[in-house]
């Protein structure tokens, strides 16, 4: 009894090494392609940095990034960015790479132009609590923007709604442009970022109509193909669905045209809109 305990001790121990060694060699095995990826440094933030905050050593690190893998305008010291006074042209995460499209120039400041996108163009439109989607369009949403004008004169009464621009991209509210804010602001104005000849399009548009945004989900912040052309919304299209036509009037029958009656017994004849009497001759 005392040997086939001692044999179950040793097959334990040996079934326990082998499975440690197996471990160790699938550890090792997944651990050797990471090890031979060559590596760098590249400049990170330290925690979350809001937009306009200045960048400071105190905010930033070091961290190993793949070589092949360093995104477009990444720092390679701290000192590169420090040498001078910069500040966040957007919200920063923490642990995010620092990018030179992320920051200001040295000396700059959080200016909206730092933010504008080649060949786009920031214009601003009048908005308020109803028109701005009750102050929850905040910077860095997308909305489209509708035209509201008549058709005819002032009087007729013809009106429509028209989408004139889709999926345009929200810049700042009022003096707001920090795209972390969260809270709804009822804004006088929004500035939106559109190419030069949408801005002629605004322009002109808050001449002849009142502008409107209507806010876009995040789900489908861009147009796609299948919205199609621009819709157009009338006054006449507002009638409610399943309405009854008016009833067309009733025929009013006109009353026939009598002449004089005979003396005597007579009968009235009626033919259509006339009406003729014959006498009934008496009888004995």
């Amino acid at each position: 009894m005392r040997n086939i305990g001692f044999v179950l001790l040793l097959v334990s121990v040996v079934l326990g090494g082998l499975v440690v060694m197996g471990i160790r060699h699938l550890s090792a095995a997944r651990a050797t392609p990471e090890q031979g990826v060559a590596r760098t440094a590249i400049v990170v933030a330290t925690r979350a940095v809001g937009f306009g905050e200045p960048i400071t050593a105190e905010v930033l690190r070091l961290q190993p990034w793949p070589q092949g893998a360093v995104p477009q305008g990444a720092f390679n010291s701290v000192a590169q960015v420090t040498a001078q006074k910069r500040v966040a042209l957007g919200p920063i995460a923490a642990n995010e790479p620092v990018l030179t499209s992320r920051i200001s120039g040295p000396g700059g400041r959080a200016t909206l132009s730092g933010v504008i996108r080649e060949g786009m163009r920031a214009t601003t439109i009048r908005v308020n609590d109803v028109f701005g989607v009750a102050g929850f369009v905040l910077p860095g949403d997308f909305v489209d923007v509708l035209i509201t004008r008549d058709e005819g004169s002032q009087s007729s009464g013809n009106m429509r709604t028209d989408v004139l621009l889709r999926s345009i991209r929200v810049l700042a509210v009022d003096q707001l442009a920090n795209e972390s804010k969260n809270d709804p602001v009822v804004a006088k104005a929004a500035t939106i970022e559109v190419t030069p000849e949408q801005a002629q399009k605004l322009a002109l548009a808050s001449q002849v109509g009142t502008l409107s945004l209507s806010l876009r989900g995040t789900i489908d912040p861009l147009a796609s193909d299948k919205e199609g052309a621009p819709t157009t919304v009338r006054t006449a299209d507002l009638r409610l669905q399943g309405a009854s036509a008016p009833a067309a009037p009733r025929a009013v029958r006109a009353a026939p045209r009598r002449r004089a009656a005979p003396a005597g017994p007579t009968i009235e004849i009626i033919r259509g809109s006339d009406a003729t009497f014959a006498r009934v001759p008496s009888v004995g």
